[in-house]
């Protein structure tokens, strides 16, 4: 199983990655104006990808009887997302209030940053279903998941993920004909079922693994799938649409087997890193858009020098917040909160 989690890891990576190369799209439309609509829309599908994962994972920690205790298992969940998203939600709202043009950031009431720390959806004045720092909104749906969970636990130790996967499947049929309030739409939203397929390829690993093996290239049309989407859309449920494709990456490549090498090692690496990756990169790529506008104007060259230090600043700020406060902060957090120390290395468990 050790392999299977290290190529998993690296699809964090190549998630993360996506989701920067599509915010990366959407600035060279909005900033530079070089493009008329978004180069890489399926880019936003990493984060289908990692929903899917969190399902999977989530399962698979809790596989022993030993690790299902739904106290134990929320703290675990606080110490690894908490500390990260409360860090940078605080920064953002500071640099909205001081210099909101910088990374077109709007200002925010001190409501709206409660809401945001507790993880409560709301609206903002444009309508959007964001929280202050902007991508947290899929931790959202993460920590209501991990609620689903933890209350599956309490329930049944036996049937705690039937239970989850018969919890969000009410859920999101009740989403398909009650449209009123902000929060009943954003918890009964069919994105959910991502972390349904997830569960549900747990079991599936669980019980038939050489199946899975058997199907280790079937990531290759999940890929596709979500490519085609690009030009054709099916006009399903994003549950269904984007959720699918990423069942099959996720499936295809918890079924291969990943030679080890600096290659594989160092998208591990990254993969450790995605959380802070995925919550930081937008604006590491605001700022180098807007020194690259300011020093040589809107052109290629200015988005091409933008895009390689945004990168570059994305990755290495990543690595840094993983070192020196995501594995630090979750490790102190886990020895006050359960007493147990956890293991140094990696840890296969997303946000985000």
């Amino acid at each position: 199983m050790k392999d299977q989690l290290v190529g998993i890891q690296v699809l964090r990576a190549f998630a993360a990655l996506a989701v920067v190369a599509f915010h990366f799209t959407v600035s060279l439309q909005q900033d530079f104006h070089l493009t008329a609509g978004l180069v890489f829309p399926a880019g936003a599908n990493g984060v289908d990808v990692f929903f899917v994962i969190s399902g999977f994972i989530m399962s698979y920690t809790t596989a022993r009887p030993s690790e299902r205790s739904p106290a134990s298992f929320v703290l675990k969940r606080l110490a690894r997302i908490v500390p990260l998203y409360w860090v940078m939600t605080l920064a953002v709202f500071g640099l909205g209030l001081a210099a909101p043009a910088l990374f077109h950031l709007s200002q925010a009431s001190l409501t709206q940053l409660l809401r945001s720390l507790i993880f409560i959806p709301y609206a903002r004045a444009d309508g959007m279903a964001e929280p202050v720092l902007f991508l947290g909104w899929t931790l959202n749906y993460e920590m209501f998941f991990y609620a689903i969970f933890a209350a599956a636990m309490l329930i049944s130790q036996r049937f705690y993920l039937w239970i989850t996967i018969g919890a969000i499947l009410a859920l999101t049929a009740i989403g398909q004909f009650v449209h009123s309030g902000i929060l009943l739409a954003f918890y009964t939203n069919d994105i959910m079922l991502e972390f349904v397929w997830g569960c549900l390829l747990f079991l599936i690993f669980q019980r038939w693994a050489k199946a899975v093996s058997a199907l280790s290239l079937v990531w290759i049309l999940g890929v596709a799938l979500l490519a085609a989407q690009n030009y054709i859309e099916p006009g399903w449920p994003r549950g269904l649409e984007k959720g699918l494709p990423a069942l099959l990456i996720v499936g295809g490549v918890l079924g291969s087997t990943m030679q080890d090498g600096v290659l594989r090692r160092t998208f591990a690496r990254i993969g450790d890193a995605s959380y802070s990756l995925y919550l930081g990169h937008p604006y590491a790529l605001g700022l180098t858009a807007k020194l690259a506008i300011g020093l040589l104007g809107a052109s290629v060259l200015s988005a091409t020098l933008a895009g390689v230090a945004g990168l570059a600043i994305s990755l290495l700020g990543a690595l840094a917040s993983f070192f020196l406060l995501e594995r630090p902060s979750n490790n102190w957090l886990r020895r006050q909160l359960s007493g147990e120390k956890p293991p140094a290395g990696r840890e296969p468990i997303l946000p985000a």
